[in-house]
């Protein structure tokens, strides 16, 4: 799907994956489960582009629905890899996972997380860093949206008023609301960051669930910053 004459959007892998499309590559946003990898690599090459093309891989956040397919998309493309200092370790395999409560983590733990490889990280950002994408347009500002992991990082794009959010926020139903309890490490802390999103300017909102939102995001954003989560994960 065609979001923006140069941001697609991936179809069919749970979470929503971002490709930037640049003249001189593309930057993959978030890599969805495991297996996601093979409808991502299609998706590059229905653009007219190839595998290669992929500079970077930009994660918003350690859990499985983003990660699972960023080892195969790493070897793919030999794109480096941005993330948050704190969600790395687990990443990479080296620290213990943020995995949601009750039966849908189970099923994670059981299902998702053995076919899940772990990957180097690059790049670790943090809060006001610009990674260099969009170079055109100042770049991407990373924006520490903490609560639904610790390491929880969103884009914002000043230039486009636009926001890539990962998982700070969810798209239900024309609404941008926070995400469920259950999928969150500290549902308070990821409530604040969404409170903190609304101060953004921000017209367009392109979340890690749902339908993007293409106007009046940050009325949106302001409204559903106190609301209680739905069921969207």
């Amino acid at each position: 799907m065609r979001v923006f004459p140069d941001i697609h959007r991936v179809d069919g892998v749970t979470c929503n994956v971002y490709l930037i499309d640049e003249p001189d590559g593309l930057t993959l946003i978030d890599a969805g489960l495991p297996g996601a990898w093979k409808r991502i690599l299609a998706a590059i090459q229905a653009m007219g582009r190839s595998p290669r093309d992929v500079r970077h891989i930009l994660i918003t956040h350690q859990h499985l629905d983003h990660v699972g397919s960023l080892y195969q998309m790493a070897q793919a493309t030999g794109a480096e890899t941005w993330a948050h200092p704190i969600d790395t370790p687990a990443i990479e395999g080296r620290g213990p996972r943020e995995i949601a409560s009750g039966l849908p983590g189970i099923a994670m733990r059981l299902a998702i997380l053995p076919r899940t490889r772990p990957n180097p990280i690059t790049h670790q950002v943090r809060g006001g860093s610009t990674i260099p994408v969009l170079m055109g347009e100042g770049g991407l500002q990373v924006v520490e949206t903490f609560g639904h992991t610790m390491g929880h990082i969103s884009f914002y794009l000043p230039g486009r008023k636009l926001l890539i959010a990962g998982d700070a926020v969810s798209s239900s139903r024309g609404h941008l609301v926070p995400p469920p309890s259950m999928f969150n490490t500290d549902t308070a802390m990821a409530h604040q960051s969404m409170r903190h999103l609304a101060t953004l300017d921000i017209d367009a909102c392109l979340t890690g669930h749902g339908e993007p939102v293409l106007s009046d995001a940050r009325a949106l954003i302001e409204a559903g910053a106190g609301a209680p989560a739905t069921s969207q994960v």
